[in-house]
């Protein structure tokens, strides 16, 4: 079984031609127009800019030794459940040293909370990756108050020396969500 992927979309051509970064491969992703089915999906991708929508799919090798997309999936929510721990463990990797942007690895998150997918042991994982750990501020707005309290333990905030840049930030927004939650 190919394992699942998701990128922004990188390129769509005005003949309906796309390409795919992938989290698995180092070669571009080709995908065409028409494999998309559902027709508000396949509104949202004409109307689309790039880098502004993000795609989960599978892919397959071609004889030329290429990949091109085998399904394709708007959310996680239409991906089948036999593909998720495989690719959760992926996105745990690209949290701690990976190459992808923390704000499409975000976007993923957002993803899993939807379906309820995340559990406490790897809200817990990611919330000590080195990427989240190094600059916190990005996560803050996908947790909820015992998840933002759990990563303050984490990072050790009340015994910290040296206040890294983002502190500050931190808690502000650990306190304002902290008093919002009080009201």
């Amino acid at each position: 079984m190919e394992p699942l992927d998701f990128c922004r979309v990188k390129k769509i051509d005005e003949k309906g031609f796309g390409f795919l970064k992938s989290l698995h491969y180092p070669v571009d992703i080709f995908f065409h127009f028409s494999q998309v089915s559902k027709e508000e999906f396949r509104a949202m991708l004409q109307e689309m800019k790039r880098g502004e929508f993000f795609l989960f799919y599978t892919s397959k090798g071609t004889k030329d030794g290429r990949r091109k997309v085998a399904d394709l999936y708007y959310s996680l929510e239409s991906v089948p459940q036999s593909y998720l721990p495989e690719f959760s463990q992926k996105i745990l990797v690209e949290f701690e040293s990976g190459r992808t942007n923390i704000f499409d690895l975000l976007f993923v998150f957002n993803e899993f909370r939807k379906i309820n997918f995340l559990n406490g042991e790897y809200v817990r994982e990611v919330l000590s990756a080195k990427r989240i750990a190094s600059l916190p501020i990005p996560i803050l707005p996908f947790l909820t108050d015992e998840e933002v309290a759990l990563f303050k333990s984490i990072l050790k905030i009340d015994e910290m020396a040296t206040k890294p840049f983002w502190y500050d930030d931190f808690l502000a927004r650990f306190n304002r969500q902290s008093t919002t939650n009080e009201h």
